[in-house]
């Protein structure tokens, strides 16, 4: 029984919705969405016509979104309700999408705010129905949920009591993801995290950490990737109907989250093993950033432990200063947990994304200062929003302390565009005009890949690069060796990304028959091109080409 029945008794309507695609706001819009969050912060009164006013202006729904967020936060209900019930009847976000169970738990929190019970009740069940269609029918997390809406509402109408109580009673079957195991079934991959957003009191995985800033928080958390997972994608429903939910068989899925003692961490993370982190960018949700630290780990079939470092991003596009000012409060937390990440004697490989790279790289220049014997295996930045000249100033503490520095940069990244007019700089992933060349440093122009609508996600999304990325960390193969980009012959140091070259796939097939077969492995791959049916041929000969030019080297 899906709680689809309890919503057929409530007065609203969600029935369908469409994602809508995101554009970044203009360098004006977030210096002056900047400037009305400080004014509300000091309680100035005049401050949310002046909120009014810019969404007059850019009426889009991260923008009203952040908007109640604020009112909220200010503890003004009723604005709350002005500026979020558009997203909740206009349908802006899809049912499955963990910003649905946050609107709706805002609403219901409103109007609970101002005595408005029936309305709040439609919302908690509204974001329970949410919770349900992105979690799955047996997540035990939903019992909180379910505990609440008993809780605030007493008596719960009799038709509404019944259909919570034969859920409950449904949900005590549940199978632990990480049991997952079976032919058909999703993959669980266990990420190690840390993070210093302060938890929220949910045990939804999704709304487990908020925005705020906080102490450290260590532990494991589980996303499970469905059988036929194309390398680069993080699947999720491609329709945004209202019976549309996560399927783990089709779906990438954050299934759960638990927290850890720094020791039990350190002593389950840290040993022989080599281990991969994960640093997200500008914009990123905790449960966003967990799901794409699952997904490299996966897709680069990484042997050893998947790590994630979560900042307390405010998951907007409009907090992208709020974002930045972050950095600094949070070096501390995030050098504690470098600090555990790095002990034992396996390697800590680090990829950082867009705004991440300056949590990164604060956090290094304290943990080399204060444990001086501590060195990283590859770092690689990705489309990395830093100022160029900042960077050049502390490379060589950086390259000093690594096996090797990788920046993945891009012309085409808009997302950088907008950074650059807010920051007055260019970026260190902006390829336009001269990329970065300084020696030690491997830079990958990636121009010439497709990538999102912002041109900023491609390190990820593109099995291209998740290609050359698999040869840099799980191989150690340096840039002349991999077969997904060649030297420029103008302009330095520079190698360029070539689109539709050794993807993912290609490139760890082939490491797999090396590394099993070693000097053989030229022949078991040319058997394998030989017996491979017509579908997989050119499969088989893309590997064979790759083995061909590694055991040439």
């Amino acid at each position: 029984m899906r709680c689809l029945l309890i919503l057929c008794l409530c007065v609203a309507a969600f029935s369908s919705g469409t994602a809508q695609a995101q554009s970044v706001p203009s360098a004006d819009v977030l210096r002056k969405f900047e400037e009305l969050q400080s004014a509300i912060l000091r309680a100035d009164t005049a401050a949310f016509d002046l909120a009014d006013d810019l969404l007059t202006g850019t009426d889009d729904p991260d923008l009203r979104f952040a908007l109640g967020r604020l009112a909220v936060d200010a503890g003004d209900p009723r604005r709350a309700i002005t500026y979020l019930t558009p997203l909740a009847t206009g349908q802006a976000f899809a049912l499955v999408d963990a910003r649905a169970t946050e609107l709706f738990d805002l609403l219901s929190g409103a109007h609970r705010d101002l005595g408005e019970m029936a309305q709040a009740l439609n919302y908690d069940l509204f974001a329970f129905n949410s919770a349900e269609a992105r979690l799955g029918t047996e997540n035990q997390s939903l019992l909180q949920r379910l505990d609440r809406i008993e809780q605030r509402y007493d008596p719960l109408p009799p038709e509404i009591l019944a259909t919570l109580r034969a859920l409950r009673e449904k949900l005590q079957n549940i199978v632990p993801p990480s049991d997952l195991r079976a032919e058909g079934d999703p993959t669980a991959v266990t990420v190690w995290y840390g993070t210093n957003r302060t938890p929220t009191g949910d045990v939804d995985p999704a709304t487990y950490f908020g925005s705020d800033l906080g102490d450290l928080t260590v532990g494991t958390l589980t996303v499970t990737i469905p059988p036929g997972h194309l390398a680069g994608l993080i699947e999720r429903p491609q329709g945004w109907f209202f019976t549309d939910h996560l399927d783990p068989k089709l779906h990438v899925v954050l299934a759960d989250i638990a927290e850890a003692s720094r020791d039990a961490f350190a002593d389950g993370c840290c040993g022989p093993e080599d281990r991969l982190l994960f640093v997200h960018g500008y914009n990123v949700s905790f449960h966003d950033g967990a799901l794409r630290a699952g997904q490299l780990a996966f897709d680069l079939e990484f042997p050893g432990r998947a790590m994630y470092f979560s900042w307390p991003s405010k998951a907007t596009l409009y907090g992208y200063l709020a974002d930045s000012g972050n950095v600094m409060t949070t070096r501390p937390a995030f050098a504690e947990f470098l600090e555990i990440a790095t002990r034992g004697t396996g390697k800590l490989h680090v990829i950082a994304h867009s705004m991440g790279n300056r949590y990164t790289l604060e956090a290094l220049d304290a943990l080399f200062e204060s444990h001086p014997d501590r060195r990283l295996g590859q770092l690689v930045l990705a489309a990395p929003d830093v100022d160029r000249s900042e960077f050049e100033a502390r490379f060589d503490r950086i390259r000093d302390r690594t096996e090797g520095v990788t920046l993945y940069a891009s012309k085409n990244d808009l997302a950088l565009l907008v950074s650059r007019g807010v920051n007055l700089g260019r970026r260190l992933g902006d390829a336009a005009g001269d990329p970065v060349v300084l020696a030690g440093l491997d830079t990958i122009d990636a121009s010439l890949i497709e990538a999102d609508a912002l041109g900023h996600s491609y390190f990820a999304d593109a099995p291209e690069l998740l290609g050359d990325i698999l040869g840099l960390i799980r191989n150690g193969w340096a840039p002349e060796d991999r077969c997904g980009i060649s030297l420029r012959q103008a302009g330095g140091l520079v190698w360029d990304a070539i689109p539709k070259e050794c993807p993912v796939e290609k490139v760890r097939t082939a490491s797999d028959l090396i590394r099993l077969h070693g000097g053989d492995a030229l022949v078991e791959a040319q058997q394998r091109y030989e017996d491979a049916p017509g579908d997989q041929l050119d499969f088989w000969l893309g590997v064979l080409e790759v083995v061909q030019q590694q055991l040439a080297q």
